[in-house]
C-alpha cells in the first residue's frame, strides 16, 4: 500500500510539471504572435501616432517631433523671440524638421518679426544720422514741409520695407520648392512658404538691435555668435532644409540648390522693381 501510494505521489509529480512544461510553451508561443496595440490614435487609427489633435507637437514621418514655440500656447513676444532664436542660432536643426501646417500663424510670425527689426534699424540709425548731421533735426524742427514729408516718408517706408522683406523671404521659401521640383522631389510648396516665413527671424536677431537684445538675454558670447549669421545662416538653412525636407543629396541637391538661387534672385528683382516703383508714387503723391 505504501508503494501504490508514493507510486501515485509521483505520477501526480510527473502530470503537474506536464502541465507546467505545456503553459510555458503556450506562453512562448504568445509571445511569437503579434498582438495589436490596445490604444491607437482616435483619429487615424496608427498605434505609432503622438496624437492629431496635438497642437504642440508634430511627428515628422522620420520620427522626428519638431516642435515651433511660436505655434505653441503662451505669450506672443515670449513665442517670437523663442522661434526668432532657433531659426538663428540653430537653424540646420529647427528647418530640416520644420512641419507641415497651417500658414496663418507664419505669416503673423514674419510680418512682426520683420516689423520690429526695422523698427530696431530706425531706432540704432537715427543717433548715428544725428551724428554726421546735427543740423537736420533743427531743420525738421524749423521747417513744417520738411517735417510733414519726413512723417509721411517714414510711416509709410518703414512698415513698407518690413513687407518688402516679408515678400524676399517668402519668395525664398516658394523658389526652394520650385527647385526641388525640378529634380524629381515631392512638391511641398505649403513647407517651403513656411520655410520663408519663418526665415524672417533671421532678421530680428542679426540686424543690430536684435544683437543688442541677445546680448542682454543669453550674454554677450551668443551675440557674438549671433553676429556674422546674416551671411552665414541663408545658406546653412536652405542645406539643411532640402537635404531634411525634400531628401535631396549629392546632384540633386546641387542642382535644386542652384536652381533655387536663380528663381529666388529672378523674382527678388521683380519685387524690388515693383516696391521701388510704389515708394517712389508714393514719395512724389
Amino acid at each position: 500500500m505504501r508503494r501504490a501510494g508514493q507510486n501515485g505521489s509521483r505520477g501526480g509529480l510527473a502530470a503537474d510539471e506536464s502541465k507546467a512544461d505545456l503553459s510555458a510553451e503556450s506562453d512562448s508561443a504568445l509571445e511569437l504572435v503579434d498582438v495589436p496595440a490596445a490604444v491607437v490614435c482616435a483619429l487615424c487609427g496608427d498605434p505609432g501616432c503622438m496624437g492629431c489633435g496635438n497642437d504642440d507637437e508634430t511627428t515628422q514621418t522620420s520620427g522626428i517631433i519638431a516642435i515651433v514655440p511660436w505655434e505653441r500656447p503662451g505669450g506672443s513676444m515670449g513665442r517670437l523671440w523663442s522661434t526668432a532664436k532657433l531659426t538663428t542660432l540653430s537653424s540646420d536643426s529647427f528647418f530640416a524638421a520644420l512641419p507641415d501646417g497651417e500658414l496663418a500663424g507664419p505669416l503673423r510670425f514674419a510680418v512682426l518679426a520683420e516689423g520690429l527689426a526695422v523698427l530696431g534699424m530706425g531706432v540704432v540709425a537715427l543717433p548715428v544720422v544725428l551724428a554726421f548731421a546735427p543740423w537736420l533735426l533743427e531743420a525738421v524742427g524749423r521747417d513744417a514741409y520738411l517735417r510733414a514729408w519726413l512723417i509721411k516718408v517714414l510711416g509709410l517706408g518703414m512698415p513698407a520695407l518690413a513687407l518688402f522683406m516679408v515678400v524676399l523671404h517668402t519668395l525664398h521659401g516658394l523658389s526652394l520648392d520650385l527647385g526641388a521640383r525640378r529634380v524629381g522631389a515631392r512638391a511641398r510648396t505649403s513647407r517651403g512658404l513656411r520655410f520663408g516665413l519663418y526665415s524672417c527671424g533671421w532678421d530680428l536677431i542679426t540686424l543690430p538691435a536684435g544683437i543688442g537684445m541677445l546680448a542682454i538675454t543669453d550674454g554677450f558670447g551668443a551675440a557674438r555668435r549671433a553676429a556674422p549669421m546674416s551671411l552665414t545662416v541663408p545658406r546653412s538653412a536652405t542645406r539643411a532644409f532640402l537635404r531634411g525636407v525634400y531628401q535631396l543629396d549629392g546632384d540633386a541637391f546641387r542642382k535644386a540648390s542652384r536652381s533655387s538661387m536663380w528663381i529666388a534672385g529672378l523674382l527678388a528683382v521683380v519685387a524690388g522693381a515693383v516696391f521701388a516703383a510704389a515708394m517712389a508714387f508714393a514719395a512724389l503723391a
